[in-house]
This record gives C-alpha cells, sequence and structure tokens, in this order.
C-alpha cells in the first residue's frame, strides 16, 4: 500500500492527473493512509452503483485522487471476475492519465491476478529480506498464468547495512614447482 501511494505522489509531483484506488476489498488500506471513510468504493462500483464520482475523494494537498475499497463484500474474487473492474478503469483513464490500483498479495488469493488482468500492467513490490527467491518466482508465475503484464519489481523495506552482499578479492603468488 505504501508502495501505491509513493508511485501517487511521484506521479503527482511531475504534473500527472492521478487517482489511487483500494484494490484490496479483504484488508483496506489506502482510506487509513489517507484519513477518510471506507464507506464507498470501488465495491459499490463492481456492485453495479454507476455513481462513480461520488466514490471519489480530493486529496489537494498530496495532489491526487483517491477511492476506497468501499463495503467489504463477502467474496471480493466474485466482484472482480466480472467486467467491471475493466469498465472503472476505462472510465477513470477517461479523467486520470493514471490509475493506480492497490491490490492485495499475490499468493492464496485470486484477487492480485484478476485485478490485473483487467489493468495495463502491474507493478510487483518484493519486501527485501521478507520472502524467499522461490516465493517471488511463484508469484510472477501466477501473474503470467493470468496474462498480467509486469511492468517492474520494486523492492521495498531495503536497509543496505542488513545486505548481505560484499566484494572481496585474493592475492598470491608463489615459487617453485608445483607437485
Amino acid at each position: 500500500s505504501t508502495t501505491s501511494f509513493a508511485l501517487a505522489q511521484t506521479l503527482a509531483r511531475i504534473g500527472k492527473k492521478v487517482i489511487l484506488l483500494d484494490g484490496d476489498m479483504r484488508s483496506p488500506s489506502v482510506h487509513g493512509l489517507l484519513n477518510f471513510k471506507n464507506d464507498v468504493g470501488v465495491s459499490n462500483f463492481l456492485a453495479a452503483d454507476d455513481a462513480l464520482s461520488t466514490m471519489i475523494k480530493k486529496v489537494p494537498e498530496l495532489g491526487f485522487d483517491a477511492m476506497a475499497a468501499g463495503p467489504l463484500p463477502p467474496n471480493p474474487a466474485e466482484l472482480l471476475n466480472g467486467n467491471r473492474m475493466s469498465l472503472m478503469v476505462e472510465r477513470l483513464l477517461e479523467v486520470y492519465d493514471h490509475v493506480i490500483i492497490d491490490s492485495p498479495p499475490v499468493l492464496g488469493l485470486a484477487d492480485a491476478p484478476l485485478i490485473g488482468s483487467h489493468v495495463e500492467g502491474m507493478i510487483y513490490a518484493v519486501e527485501a529480506n521478507g520472502a524467499r527467491s522461490s516465493v517471488i518466482r511463484a508469484a510472477i508465475n501466477r501473474l503470467k498464468a493470468a496474462n498480467v503484464n509486469i511492468l517492474g519489481i520494486v523492492l521495498t523495506k531495503f536497509e543496505a547495512k542488513r545486505a548481505h552482499y560484499g566484494y572481496g578479492y585474493e592475492y598470491g603468488y608463489g615459487y617453485g614447482r608445483n607437485g
């Protein structure tokens, strides 16, 4: 969520018109980051409420708009499976340069691959020292299997002091025969 938030801020700072959507309808957090209620949002639109403009919150101090996840549905994957997500993104792109959707984790749920199948591309966020490379590979393979266009990977929470990479060399010489 903080990566999506930072991306929205960065794009807004360079003059792009941006909206940040909370696509995590199981554990939403965008409304908390921006200090507004989660009373209406993405889940409302996906459940056939077409009043999109009433779901958008202005965040002028940050330079972008946002939409909360909305009321938590009993089965978010069911809402994401229809064509309403594509319709929402299409309508928002008529007004905004960028629609950034914060999604739930890739593994364990169908939600992220479903969201990814409705958008131009996805940036996969990986927590430094948080996941093994085999888990990351499995998540990327799952996104690829859902025909998600992976634009890149962002490494989060990286601390150079904790990194286990170093550089070294050895030098030596000898005389005589080997043997």
